[in-house]
């Protein structure tokens, strides 16, 4: 990883721990049960530590790396809201820093769903391979200590499409 990217992956962290001072406010609040796993109430405060993921592209017969190895924070500030920030080496071999907002208002099964808007690097189709808008939509199951995030990236022009696995674990 690159000087500029550690430090963008610092900033980032900075700004997402700048978000989790609430979290640490109310430290003595009670655990998540078992019992409102699947139904978290709007209040629900909690930080995931994403481990990068698993990529699938639609047009399999290119050479992509598609084990996107990475770490980032998940700070889930309610059912419905969270924000997200950190890096992974990409399926294009390029490490890409990543921040995002993600909206979920919908619940199925206990699969959050909606969508994610942010700011990426590192893709040379898009932006030479400098920062660009993104909006993707997200799907998110999180258990008691471990989740899943799966994004979907649609085909556009210079762009092949893929889904996107994202691992996490609940930190706190």
């Amino acid at each position: 990883m690159s000087i500029r990217q550690q430090l963008t992956v610092a900033v980032l962290g900075s700004a997402l721990a700048g978000l989790l001072a609430p979290v640490a406010a109310a430290a003595d609040a009670p655990a998540v049960s078992d019992d409102a796993v699947a139904s978290k109430p709007a209040h629900t405060r909690e930080v995931w530590v994403n481990f990068g993921g698993f990529s699938r592209h639609f047009a399999g017969n290119k050479d992509y790396n598609e084990t996107n190895r990475g770490l980032g924070l998940e700070y889930r500030h309610n059912a419905e809201w969270s924000a997200m920030a950190g890096s992974y080496y990409n399926s294009v071999r390029r490490y890409t820093t990543y921040a995002a907002v993600t909206y979920q208002p919908f619940e199925l099964y206990s699969v959050r769903v909606g969508a994610s808007l942010g700011v990426m690097d590192g893709y040379p189709a898009m932006a030479r391979g400098g920062r660009f808008f993104a909006a993707l939509p997200m799907a998110t199951y999180e258990g008691k200590r471990f989740g899943i995030n799966i994004a979907i990236i649609p085909s556009m022009p210079k762009v092949d499409g893929a889904v996107v696995l994202q691992l996490k674990m609940r930190a706190y």
